[in-house]
């Protein structure tokens, strides 16, 4: 079985400072993997990467088969990446339906018409805002934009979900809301790259975590073995708790 993600030796250099240096790792199909690190670390730099919003400086990724290491983001998008953020970003001149919709333009299968209306209203079903296509963007909770931000990323069909720190600012209750969201995505076997920062997100989602500290992989493998290395307790928190 091919790798749904295989990233190979990628560097990025940003003047004088090395931001990511020879990270290597790959994911396999239907698998969710934590991509995680301290502030300033790597990870979203990696994440721009593989989008293709920053260009490489060495390396290799590869989507399946493809490689996609010098694709522009729109053409990434084509080949089945989608990516959501951590703050919304919405249009806020459209309904939640529309700004779902758009999406399509960017995904890697077409539809139009009736089909494509019926694809946006099957997204927001999914992720829980089945009926509120009509309603303005201005009108959704905090959850409920992420949720909307969630189905404009399927509405695309990707082969490869993008979640950087998708569930940041959630209170307690929303954030169990996000979690039931992303195993339902499991469930379906969508293949979840997540970097993020909530370890009771990652322990519920991820099987498995790559660590990153300063541009470097320093640890991966099984989450609860990764998560108790003195290495990763030092990047995160210091040599007193390692």
């Amino acid at each position: 079985m091919s790798e749904a993600l295989q990233i190979s030796n990628l560097h990025k250099r940003f003047g004088g400072l090395i931001a990511v240096r020879d990270v290597s790792f790959s994911l396999a199909p239907g698998e969710v993997v934590g991509l995680l690190g301290p502030n300033g670390s790597g990870k979203t730099t990696v994440m721009n990467m593989i989008s293709g919003a920053l260009p490489c400086d060495g390396g290799t990724i590869r989507l399946g088969q493809t490689d996609i290491t010098k694709m522009k983001p729109h053409r990434v998008a084509k080949q089945g990446v989608a990516r959501t953020f951590q703050l919304v970003r919405p249009l806020p001149t459209l309904t939640v339906g529309e700004n779902v919709l758009l999406s399509l333009a960017f995904g890697h299968r077409r539809h139009w018409g009736r089909e494509a209306r019926e694809l946006v209203e099957e997204k927001l079903a999914f992720v829980g805002l089945a009926g509120r296509g009509d309603e303005q963007v201005s009108n959704l909770t905090y959850i409920d934009q992420k949720r909307m931000e969630m189905a404009r990323a399927l509405a695309s069909e990707p082969e490869l979900l993008l979640l950087d720190e998708w569930l940041a600012g959630l209170n307690p209750s929303e954030l169990k809301i996000g979690i039931d969201l992303v195993q339902h995505l499991q469930g379906q076997g969508m293949t979840v790259l997540l970097v993020e920062h909530i370890m009771e997100a990652v322990r519920a989602l991820c099987s498995r975590c790559i660590v990153m500290s300063a541009g470097e992989v320093i640890a991966e493998g099984p989450s609860a073995e990764v998560l108790a290395q003195p290495a990763v307790i030092k990047a995160y928190l210091g040599d007193d708790h390692a």
